[in-house]
């Protein structure tokens, strides 16, 4: 399953996407939360660097049960913004996750391979010491949403990092 289509990296200077000047803008998403394989030892996850690695791995942790093919029913709200994301339930009131932008190490959108026509979004985060890592999965409609996903954050680190600059 050789599908990759969008990746974030976030480590280069410059990523792929054209800033614009109302950065504070949220953009939001309906998606399916899947999973998370939390606390893993980042110098274990050095192999998860590329777009291939991380998906190799979460198509490994699916088959052994780690992970769930499948997401849950309940549809979540994706909120991108230059601040990181944040998945909330669709009436907003609860938060389910937040990743701040800082942390996130990589985006990887591909198809999910069960045919249905879903597209599955990973994020690979780290905590603030850089001692620990996190995958986390969630399912979206189409692979253009997952596309237009890893869009607006790489439009929101490019915002950031101009801003920076100035």
């Amino acid at each position: 399953r050789s599908s990759t289509v969008a990746s974030l990296d976030t480590d280069s200077t410059k990523s792929s996407g054209q800033s614009n000047s109302n950065s504070d803008t949220c953009a939001e998403f309906r998606v399916k939360y899947v999973g998370a394989i939390e606390k893993l030892k980042c110098n274990e996850s050095k192999n998860l660097e590329g777009p291939l690695d991380l998906i190799n791995y979460i198509d490994v942790a699916q088959q052994d049960g780690k992970l769930p093919f499948v997401p849950g029913e309940e549809e979540f709200i994706m909120g991108v913004s230059k601040y990181g994301i944040k998945v909330s339930t669709s009436d907003q009131y609860d938060v389910l996750h937040r990743h701040a932008l800082y942390l996130i190490v990589r985006m990887v959108c591909y198809d999910d391979g069960l045919g249905a026509g879903k597209s599955l979004l990973a994020l690979k985060t780290t905590d603030a010491a850089s001692e620990e890592c996190s995958l986390w999965v969630y399912q979206c409609n189409s692979l253009e949403q997952a596309q237009a996903i890893c869009k607006v954050l790489s439009t929101a680190f490019d915002s950031v990092l101009m801003s920076e600059k100035s």
